[in-house]
């Protein structure tokens, strides 16, 4: 399934917890990336931000960052503000 770039990707309580105690060992770059997601930034902002690795990449670390419980994000809401920005 695709990620619609306008998602805005939050961290759990779990994501948060990783920053702070790194108990997982995530790679450094997940772990970067995790740090980025703030709950303001869609993907999109995040895909320009992480500039040193492929968009598919970025994609991929983010799927895993998700299964992991480490972040979330609403589909619901993207729906919501694509259907009011083309109103």
């Amino acid at each position: 399934m695709a990620i619609d770039l306008a998602f805005i990707p939050c961290k759990t309580e779990s994501g948060t917890a990783e920053i702070r105690t790194r108990a997982l060992k995530l790679e450094s770059r997940l772990r970067l990336l995790l740090i980025q997601i703030d709950g303001r930034k869609r993907i999109a902002d995040l895909l320009a931000i992480v500039g040193d690795s492929t968009n598919d990449t970025v994609i991929e670390d983010l799927r895993k960052l998700r299964e992991l419980g480490l972040i979330g994000w609403d589909d619901s809401l993207a729906s919501q503000r694509k259907s009011s920005a083309t109103q």
